[in-house]
């Protein structure tokens, strides 16, 4: 097994450098290929177009026939993931198949959820009993929908607010509840580690501060996100400035019906609590200003 095991790796690497020499860029897939091993022979089954790089594992499949052996791409490398992330115990696959359908997953829940803030177009929601990635800090939901005709210009797409909220040179631009905001590293186009400094919220409140990595991503013109705390190492603590831990922050934009829908779904511990009922106060009004200016920035230039 061990000898069939190599020479598909070695099958596997050959293919992809052949791959990646006609082209210079290789989308990212989970699922990369299939091997399947019967009396010795090996049988390959292309399922999808593999990665390049070598991030990959090797998952097996027993039955009394056959072994089937399937290489994985997993997005984000090793050193990337926090603590928690890197425990033994941790079952959850950064694939982009599992993380969309994490996404997709909380979308849908509404029983752990309950209503905080339920305005036209804009609805908040909290789930106490946290997420997979932990289970002591509440996952806030939020859904927030833009008409298309609160922009100067017809041709605005989910590619320019997405563009706005993510590119840290017009993210600063704008968004005043940040002091600094940088990718410090990137795998590729779709993931990188991300840096930022939030100002202080209120007085006698420390500057907090985060360390991301983030995969985003495009499916079918509809833009997905995730995002959780990397390993402290790639940026030192400052003491003067308090270290927030991201478990888990996802996002979705779309457009549909003449709107734009955005929903985000945060688990961030802020080293920081507000009571639930604070929350319902605070939570409208700061995600409310910050979606105007994200409006009246994209107006702005667009002018």
């Amino acid at each position: 097994m061990k000898d069939l095991c190599e020479q598909i790796f070695c099958f596997w690497k050959k293919w992809c450098k052949e791959k990646n020499s006609r082209s210079k860029k290789v989308p990212i897939e989970s699922t990369k290929m299939m091997f399947k091993i019967k009396d010795n022979d090996i049988l390959y089954s292309k399922l999808s177009t593999p990665s390049p790089d070598e991030k990959n594992i090797f998952k097996f499949k027993e039955s009394d026939s056959s072994t089937i052996l399937t290489i994985v791409e997993i997005i984000f490398p090793k050193n990337y993931l926090n603590n928690i992330e890197s425990s033994p115990s941790f079952n959850f696959e950064f694939t982009r198949e599992r993380i969309i359908s994490f996404i997709e997953d909380e979308i849908k829940i509404n029983t752990k959820y309950v209503s905080l803030v339920n305005q036209n177009g804009f609805d908040i929601y909290i789930n106490e009993s946290g997420s997979i990635f932990n289970s002591e800090f509440p996952m806030i939901k939020m859904y927030y929908k833009i008409p298309k005709t609160v922009f100067n210009k017809k041709d605005i797409s989910v590619k320019t607010i997405d563009k706005y909220m993510n590119d840290p040179e017009k993210r600063l631009k704008w968004d005043k509840s940040i002091r600094e905001y940088k990718i410090i590293e990137r795998q590729n186009n779709e993931v990188y580690l991300l840096h930022y400094i939030c100002k202080s919220p209120m007085i006698f409140v420390s500057e907090r501060d985060i360390v991301d990595k983030r995969y985003d991503f495009y499916v079918n013109d509809i833009y997905y996100d995730f995002s959780s705390s990397a390993n402290d190492d790639f940026v030192p603590i400052d003491e003067d400035i308090v270290r927030m831990t991201d478990h888990c922050s996802v996002c979705k934009i779309y457009e549909e019906n003449n709107n734009f829908n955005i929903i985000s779904i945060t688990q961030v511990d802020s080293k920081y609590k507000l009571p639930k009922a604070m929350l319902s106060i605070q939570l409208p009004v700061k995600y409310k200003e910050w979606y105007d200016s994200l409006i009246n920035a994209i107006n702005e230039e667009s002018k």
